[in-house]
């Protein structure tokens, strides 16, 4: 009886081990915290001029300005609509890391806009991140595409490039190229 008793502990601990074991590693699938990244590098940019070239279906319109951090998330908000580092989204992606990529893709039959994340490393410095974002229904259809640039030797934001193309049902497709440079 005594060595039952023992054998149902052991049994109770080690089963209690391994079920932490896996939600540890449930907790371990963390993807790119794209929000958090535009918010820091925002941040950074105080003051800091912009030259960007939009193309909205063949007319271009060049902007030279100067922008406060909080105008800086404004122009960088595709990229935060690209983030899915949310709990909801915790098993709905594929990541695939090395020492020069992290890139998260959308799993077969999940459902989310955010068709994939690449982060692109050099020398463990944040060269470039880009996104594909897809949604579509009956009527409507669209698909953006937007890629940073950083510098490599300070890591720091060096331009930015988002395309756009929507297309609705019964109407000419639309397509906007946003390209920008940061003047420091």
């Amino acid at each position: 009886m005594k060595h039952n008793f023992i054998a149902v502990l052991i049994l109770i601990i080690v089963g209690g081990c391994s079920s932490e074991n896996e939600a540890g590693k449930q907790s371990e699938t963390v993807y790119f915290p794209l929000k958090d990244y535009i918010e820091v590098t925002a941040s950074g940019l105080e003051g800091v001029g912009i030259i960007k070239e939009l193309n909205v279906n063949g007319e271009k319109e060049i902007i030279r300005d100067t922008l406060t951090s909080e105008n800086w998330l404004k122009e960088l908000d595709f990229f935060i609509k690209a983030d899915i580092s949310r709990p909801s989204l915790s098993a709905s992606y594929e990541t695939q890391r090395s020492p020069e990529y992290l890139i998260h893709t959308l799993k077969e039959g999940e459902k989310g806009e955010v068709q994939k994340i690449v982060v692109k490393f050099e020398e463990k410095i944040i060269k470039e991140v880009s996104f594909v974002i897809k949604n579509s229904n009956m009527f409507y259809n669209s698909e953006t595409r937007g890629v940073i640039f950083n510098q490599s030797l300070t890591g720091k934001l060096d331009h930015y490039v988002v395309e756009t193309l929507q297309k609705v049902i019964f109407l000419k497709p639309n397509k906007m190229i946003l390209k920008a440079s940061v003047v420091w």
